[in-house]
């Protein structure tokens, strides 16, 4: 996902840094304190210990030692391309052993009160990403002003083939979703040791976004919603992304093996596992680049039975999500930058473009004349209805560029969202909608409010300099972190936010007045997508 905003936040300052220590079990863990900031970093603390292709194994402290925890840790393997930061080349490395995780805290942690704790999970299409992107000071500092303080946790999870590998001899070895397992694992961590930094092990919000959101969906689908008391899931949920059966899987896994020259020893998954760790980086660039951008992804989640039960469409339709109060929300325009690397001029080309990005999902929508035509109806090619949304008739990338992000969009986030509320609502979850519709001014005007756009605000990225984005920044974050505290995000200076029970109402996020509308923007349009979205989300029941 686009991440321009990173450098920025990752750059932090260690002006006035000094050495503060925890103890877990045997092990003492040096961390660095800075007092201009009043956090305390600990960084690049191992969860556990990952091999290529098997489940990471609990990190161990029962030896008596020390750990340097005062830099930031190496990145999983994973693909380049998706924004100019190259991670496989970026300070921290990268390494297959990457199950890791960073700790925000407060200075000044009470004795005697055990703080609420946030676990970030980053989005990136679970192909890129890594915890030295997201710093958790800002959000860290700025509860403690409003006296909310709260702990950051920010984790590493494997990611593209190391992470999600598909396919039947993935099946067969244990070997898929091992970066979902990978995230239960760190959740695990949280529970046994956060106690030692201070934090509450029983007021744990997880909160992530795009791939790290639909993450924390599937968790709420499981067991694991032991591990964690609230969540808040920033553009996608349960049917964002469809979890395929891993047969779905088979042909990339092959693919996968002949280029790295493994399609001709008598054990093909064996052969992964060993052969040379640059060839296979190479491999997973040319498999993702081969690939329909964002669509036709090689790797992602599959339904093994375990950790994804059964079909999360079928699922979650089912009811069967787990009481865990939530927020939930988008951006406004969160369709434009899939579609910006394609060209988008007629109706062949746009049915084109959405038949690519289900090209493994078989989806029957595509032959069925009828629903086409009412598709292209509801969504008409008049680019002042399309996305970026309040352009007018300005074009940008194609003629049907707007209409295909305005679907797009709808497809996979707007109408996902609203499946997801309506059914928490049936079942009694407390549950917040949220729309962020602010435009940067570093952000281009086709891409409007884009996705991943909300992310710098959510991290305080913005200073006091800044006048109104700055001021709706602290917004957000107090409600976020008020709902880490209450399981309701409700901050006495902030306007009123409506339990999305009351009215389907989002709360949205503008800095010239945020306030409660009616969630029912393009309601013709949505309800279409969710009579078909069966026919989008068929191969993976």
């Amino acid at each position: 996902m686009l991440l321009s905003f990173i450098p920025v936040l990752a750059t932090l300052t260690l002006v006035c840094a000094s050495p503060v220590s925890v103890q877990i079990e045997k092990v003492s863990i040096l961390g660095d304190y800075n007092a201009a900031s009043g956090v305390e970093k600990f960084l690049g603390l191992k969860y556990g210990t990952s091999t290529r292709f098997r489940r990471a194994a609990p990190q161990s402290y029962s030896k008596a030692g020390f750990i340097n925890a005062t830099a930031h840790g190496p990145a999983c393997p994973q693909i380049k391309g998706l924004n100019s930061l190259a991670v496989d080349y970026g300070i921290y490395g990268t390494s297959e052993d990457c199950t890791l995780l960073d700790i925000y805290r407060p200075h000044s942690v009470p004795k005697r009160e055990l703080l609420p704790v946030m676990v970030w999970l980053h989005g990136g299409a679970l192909t890129q990403g890594a915890a030295w992107y997201y710093p958790g000071a800002g959000i860290v500092e700025e509860s403690s002003k409003i006296n909310l303080p709260v702990i950051t946790v920010i984790m590493n999870y494997r990611l593209s083939a190391w992470g999600f590998l598909g396919g039947n001899e993935a099946a067969a070895n244990g070997a898929l979703n091992l970066g979902l397992y990978d995230q239960k694992l760190a959740l695990e961590w949280v529970q046994k040791n956060i106690q030692n930094f201070g934090g509450n092990k029983s007021k744990v919000t997880v909160f992530g976004q795009s791939s790290g959101a639909m993450s924390i969906a599937y968790h709420m689908l499981s067991v694991n919603t032991k591990l964690f008391q609230g969540a808040i899931l920033e553009s996608g949920t349960t049917t964002s992304v469809p979890a395929l059966k891993t047969e779905k899987y088979q042909g990339n896994y092959e693919a996968l093996v002949s280029i790295v020259g493994c399609n001709t020893r008598p054990n093909t998954f064996e052969c992964l596992r060993t052969v040379d760790r640059d060839v296979l980086i190479n491999a997973t660039n040319v498999m993702f680049g081969q690939s329909a951008l964002y669509g036709s992804r090689p790797w992602g989640v599959a339904i093994d039975g375990d950790i994804i039960p059964g079909s999360p469409s079928v699922l979650t339709a089912q009811g069967k999500i787990a009481k865990v109060p939530f927020i939930t929300g988008n951006v406004m325009d969160e369709g434009t930058i899939f579609v910006k690397p394609q060209t988008v001029e007629t109706d062949a080309e746009l049915l084109a473009f959405l038949e690519k990005d289900y090209l493994n999902r078989n989806a029957s929508f595509f032959q069925n004349s009828t629903s086409v035509a009412l598709l292209k109806l509801l969504y008409p090619k008049i680019p002042a209805l399309g996305s970026p949304f309040d352009t007018g008739s300005a074009t940008f990338w194609g003629s049907q560029f707007k209409r295909a992000a305005a679907i797009y969009g709808d497809i996979h986030f707007q109408w996902a969202r609203r499946n997801f509320l309506n059914v928490a609502v049936s079942k009694g979850i407390n549950s917040w909608s949220y729309i962020f519709n602010q435009f940067t001014p570093t952000s281009a005007e086709w891409q409007g409010v884009f996705h991943t756009g909300e992310i710098p605000y959510v991290f305080m990225k913005f200073s006091p300099a800044d006048g109104e984005l700055h001021t709706l920044s602290k917004q957000m974050l107090a409600y976020w972190v008020s709902f880490a505290y209450n399981r309701d995000p409700a901050y006495k200076s902030n306007p009123t936010w409506e339990k999305y029970s009351k009215g389907l109402k989002n709360l949205e996020f503008t800095a010239a007045k945020t306030s409660m509308q009616r969630d029912d923007f393009r309601a013709h349009g949505i309800n279409f997508i969710g009579t078909i979205a069966d026919q989008f989300l068929e191969s993976s029941k």
